[in-house]
């Protein structure tokens, strides 16, 4: 009997989820959970995937969390469990939000709040949730999507706003659940996706004043992570990684 390798996907309704979705459902024997945050983007889901291809063996399940505030690890656990996975081999924490890239000296309280709570608590808790499932895994990893935007030592010369520091933040994370978890066999990323051609990606573009906008579609974007993590071992973990394989400074 061979065993599914098991992925969730944050954030899997449009986008890149949505491109990791697609891609990994073409492999044989892989179980893909997609999270989204509503019954529309569910409904949306599920149409955009209908007539997939899908590898043999191969199946998506969908279920419904927002993290636009936080959700406690074991209600994220008890609605992954209700799929019936019995080990999860690769989280994928792709869910996220971009406030206005303002500059540091004018960004709000509450775009802080709002850009830490789904871009940095939601997958530490997504992690908490699904860390039990990971450590049945024989080679488990973790993937943090972030954004170049959140280096410190390579910061970009435009405004970050609220994204910026709440991706800093994620990447910290990151590197300590590396740090935590390596003997327990934990591979742990954050992963830049480069600039895609997202909702998100031109509402940053459009932020900047980039009038040709994003240069990185998706199809290019996700089939440059998924080598990444693929290809992801105990000598890249802990490591800033973009989707070309370069390691970013943090």
């Amino acid at each position: 009997m061979t065993t599914n390798a098991v992925y969730i996907v944050t954030g899997s309704n449009r986008g890149l989820g949505l491109g990791l979705i697609k891609e990994l459902l073409v492999r044989p024997n892989t179980t893909v959970i997609g999270t989204v945050r509503s019954e529309e983007a569910a409904a949306g889901l599920k149409q955009e995937t209908a007539n997939a291809v899908t590898g043999n063996g191969s199946s998506l399940h969908i279920v419904q969390l927002n993290f636009s505030a936080a959700i406690a690890p074991e209600k994220i656990r008890e609605t992954i469990s209700a799929t019936n996975v019995d080990h999860v081999d690769v989280l994928i924490n792709n869910a996220g939000g971009a406030q206005p890239m303002t500059r540091a000296g004018e960004t709000t309280a509450d775009d802080l709040r709002a850009a830490f709570e789904v871009n940095t608590i939601a997958p530490l808790m997504v992690f908490q949730a699904v860390w039990p499932l990971l450590q049945k895994s024989s080679a488990p990893k973790l993937v943090m999507v972030t954004s170049s935007v959140g280096s410190i030592s390579e910061m970009e010369p435009v405004p970050g706003g609220a994204y910026g520091p709440s991706r800093a933040a994620q990447n910290w994370l990151t590197k300590a659940l590396h740090l935590e978890n390596k003997d327990s066999g934990l591979i742990s990323i954050a992963l830049h996706p480069g600039w895609v051609q997202t909702r998100a990606g031109q509402f940053v573009a459009d932020q900047w004043g980039f009038a040709n906008g994003p240069p990185d579609t998706i199809e290019s974007s996700v089939q440059g992570m998924l080598k990444v993590i693929d290809g992801a071992t105990k000598d890249t973990s802990g490591k800033f990684i973009t989707q070309k394989g370069e390691i970013l400074g943090w």
